[in-house]
Parts: structure tokens; sequence; C-alpha cells
């Protein structure tokens, strides 16, 4: 009916999620049995995104341009740490220390708390344009009070700049996560870092550990010829 396959994947898991809780509660009638057990699944498309280091240099170079100056830190954000938008325009000044580049989230989508990481230079550009820091205020706080802009109309104009419409913002996750394997870390670290499932990894960047494990194997063999 015009719905995503993955979209009807959450519904369907959400509503076992609230028959399961029904269950325990004692809430359901003797003999229930959800109807969401043994449903199957649809068939989810993994979706490619390839991002080149110099592109990432133009997004980076190209958010400077615009007139709300907090916006050339916000995509620098997203590409350093790999975090979900809504991690990053949740966040508050009390959960950020920029003396050692780090910002805490405590609500997560996988409901586990961590730790984004940024750069000095990074932190040095968010001290510039947030001269003034309020410890409860939003970093990315629009005009309604408590409530953060979404950057929707600078990002389409960025990439468009650019070349590369196509992009969403969280394809700078992936980049991330591309970056991180290709530097030599596993599927278990990338994940831990990222807060992210590592099936999931394994099922999009799998070839490139492996490539990165291949390496470090014909290594080995070289040092015992």
């Amino acid at each position: 009916h015009g719905y995503k396959p993955s979209s009807v994947n959450r519904d369907t898991s959400s509503i076992g999620t609230i028959y399961r809780w029904a269950a325990r509660r004692r809430l359901c009638p003797k003999g229930f049995r959800s109807p969401t057990i043994g449903l199957e699944r649809f068939e989810e498309g993994v979706r490619v995104v390839s991002i080149t280091s110099e592109e990432i240099g133009a997004l980076l170079a190209g958010a400077h341009a615009f007139s709300d100056k907090r916006f050339a830190p916000y995509v620098r954000l997203l590409a350093e740490t790999g975090c979900r938008k809504g991690e990053l325009l949740g966040r508050r000044w009390c959960d950020v220390d920029l003396a050692s580049g780090q910002i805490l989230v405590e609500t997560t989508k996988t409901g586990v708390p961590r730790v984004l990481f940024f750069s000095v230079e990074t932190a040095e550009l968010m001290k510039r344009v947030w001269p003034k820091r309020d410890a409860d205020r939003l970093l990315f706080e629009g005009r309604i009070p408590g409530k953060a802009i979404s950057y929707r109309r600078q990002w389409a104009e960025l990439t468009t700049a650019v070349g590369r419409p196509d992009l969403h913002q969280h394809d700078l996750r992936h980049y991330r996560a591309a970056e991180l394997l290709k530097a030599g870390n596993t599927i278990a670290v990338a994940s831990q870092v990222l807060g992210h499932s590592s099936l999931i990894l394994q099922r999009r960047y799998g070839h490139l550990e492996t490539a990165h494990l291949r390496s470090a194997m014909q290594a080995s063999w070289r040092s015992t010829a």
C-alpha cells in the first residue's frame, strides 16, 4: 500500500512489543497469542552510500557559507561522530565537554548511553561560534525555546551546491562507519562507537572488514615466509 518494507517491519515490531508488555502485566485474556508471532518480515533493501573524502571536505567547507554559524559545527559533528541526527539535535550544553572533545548521549535508539567523540578543530570552532554557553540550552535551538532546528533547508542547499543533492544527513553516519572499518577497526568496535547493531553493520560493511582481515593475514604470511 505504498509503505516501505522497513516501515512495516518497524511498526510490526512496535505492535509486538506492546502485546508483550500487556502479557507481562496479565492484561491479556487467558490463552491470548500475539498476532505478530511468526509474522513474516519483509526483505529490506540496504542503502549503499558512496561519499569520498573530497566530498566530505566540500560539505564541511560549504557549511561555513550559511548565515546560521551553528550549521558548520553541526555538519562537522555529524561527520566526525557518526551520530544520529536526533542524538545531536537533542543535546544541551550540559552534555558537552569541549576540553575532552566529548558529548554524552544518555538516551539512544538502542537504549544504551554512549559518548560521541569530536576533534580539537571542531571544539575550537564551537568555542568561536558559541562564546556564551547556557548549560540548560540546546546547542541547535530554533526560534521556539526548547525545540531544535532541523536544518533540512540548509542541508538541501549545501548538498546541491557541492553536486550531491542525493545525500541525506544520515549518510554522514554511513561515511563514518566505513572510515572506522577502513582504518582497521573491527565491526564490533565500530558498532560500539556508533551505537549501531553489529548485524546491520555486517550486512552493509562486512566486505570492508573482510578486506582488512585479508591484508592482515597476507602480512602474516610474509613474516613467516
